[in-house]
């Protein structure tokens, strides 16, 4: 917390002494500055779970952050995102591999709710075709990307259709971490994105994590689309299954979305990694879905998705190749401006707990921001 206390102190500061000089001599320094914020409530319940008296489960959980930005020059700026939350919902009433909130990276302890810095880094622009991104970050966010499957607040809950770390790839332990992110993207159709990153800020060169990804973003028939392909080097200890022999992880990610019409569109994510490894339980997933609009039915703000996924395992740690799937479907409902309420079902196959190896997870999420 005392680092937090620093590093907030250091941003504000920062802001107030750059936004000033950029603002001009009629400006303000507020006029450089902006503040988003938003609330994710979720109630979920679990049908034929794990609970020792056999009754269903209803939990709560919400997350909250604010998010500051100050303009240190024109297509320059400084971010700071605190971020605070409670519960996880129904992801530790059975056991899965595949979370059905991936809403959860928020900062509980004993005493109750946690603030923390979640973000602080600079963003700014190399003349049109390239980004930056420097300090501690939201690194897994920005890669594997999806039009239709990438946000746990609006769209699909499983983490098996918001993105492949944390189903796949080992997420870093502190999540939030210091890590560098480049885009370039030279012409409309092809982008490449390099992320570097780090699980804290000791010894920063060592056992980092690497993604490389290209990016194709093509129209077809005047429609929006986007096909991705990333390599990912883990540096980190790993351990080799036959030799006990410490190594690194490699994988690699597909992920592709195409806009069929205005209103509907599909969306195909893969991830394998390394099947050697005693760290790698889950060596791959594949999910796919369709997304349907509002527009549709003449409710222009709603929208709908379904998607179906599998995991396969790692045979020589499970004992099966056979991984849990999830069908989830979702409806979208503008109730008023800028919230929105979500109803969403989740229906597992083939979980670990053989006595309750088919659950369903029913959920209802309410989401604002300004």
């Amino acid at each position: 917390m005392r680092l937090s206390a620093k590093l907030l102190a250091l941003t504000a500061l920062v802001i107030l002494l750059s936004a000033p000089a950029y603002a001009g001599e009629d400006g303000k320094w507020y006029d450089n500055f902006s503040m988003e914020f938003g609330v994710t409530a979720l109630f979920q319940g679990v049908t034929n779970g794990g609970s020792e008296d056999g009754q269903d489960q209803t939990d709560f959980a919400y997350s909250a952050d604010v998010a500051f930005s100050g303009e240190l020059a024109e297509g320059h700026t400084f971010n700071l995102v605190l971020e605070a939350g409670e519960g996880e919902g129904a992801g530790d009433n059975f056991d899965t591999r595949a979370t059905p909130n991936y809403d959860a990276i928020v900062t509980t302890d004993d005493a109750g709710v946690s603030l923390t810095v979640a973000q602080a880094y600079y963003e700014g622009t190399i003349g049109d075709i390239a980004t930056l991104v420097i300090g501690k970050i939201d690194v897994h966010s920005m890669t594997d990307n999806n039009e239709y499957a990438n946000d746990e607040t609006s769209q699909f809950l499983n983490s098996l259709f918001v993105r492949s770390v944390g189903t796949v790839f080992a997420e870093h332990g502190n999540y939030y971490v210091p890590g560098i992110y480049i885009s370039v993207q030279p012409i409309d159709l092809v982008s490449v994105t390099y992320t570097y990153s780090h699980d804290g800020g000791e010894d920063l060169f060592d056992n980092a994590q690497h993604w490389i990804e290209l990016g194709l973003h093509p129209q077809l028939m005047g429609l929006p689309g986007n096909y991705r392909i990333g390599f990912i080097k883990h540096d980190i200890d790993f351990t080799e299954i036959k030799t006990g022999d410490t190594t690194h992880n490699t994988g690699f990610n597909i992920s592709a979305d195409q806009a069929l019409s205005d209103n509907i569109g599909v969306f195909f994510r893969y991830a394998s990694q390394d099947d050697t490894l005693e760290e790698n339980e889950v060596i791959s997933a594949m999910s796919g879905g369709l997304y349907l609009g509002g527009g549709l039915w003449g409710m222009e703000k709603d929208g709908a998705g379904v998607a179906y996924g599998k995991l396969e395992l790692n045979k020589d740690i499970a004992g099966t190749d056979k991984g849990e799937s999830v069908l989830e479907v979702y409806y979208s409902h503008e109730l008023f401006g800028s919230m929105n309420m979500t109803a969403d079902i989740q229906m597992y196959q083939d979980l670990p707990d053989k006595e309750h190896s088919d659950v369903m997870v029913m959920s209802l999420r309410v989401q604002t921001g300004f």
